[in-house]
């Protein structure tokens, strides 16, 4: 676990750390956070994937990107996510 965080803080620290940084504070990456949490159940997923166990989180997103609105927001995220070269 110590070794995963510390993966996690070098990684922020760099030039994608910056991108990722303006990217999850972006009104889009805003509304995705605000539409998971209206669904409840967010802060459980989201610490049970930090423990290896992303299946809670896949599902609430599965769910998420099932509306119109959910997936038009996951793909302008995504192109962000690309434009900024994080993928």
């Amino acid at each position: 676990m110590q070794r995963q965080n510390k993966n996690q803080e070098s990684l922020l620290r760099g030039e994608s750390g910056e991108a990722i940084r303006r990217l999850a504070g972006s009104g889009d990456a805003q509304q995705l956070v605000a539409m998971l949490r209206s669904k409840g159940g967010v802060q459980q997923a989201a610490q049970a994937a930090a423990k290896g166990d992303a299946s809670q989180l896949m599902e609430m997103m599965n769910q998420l990107m099932s509306t119109p609105e959910g997936a038009r927001l996951v793909e302008r995220i995504s192109r962000q996510a690309k434009e900024s070269g994080l993928t």
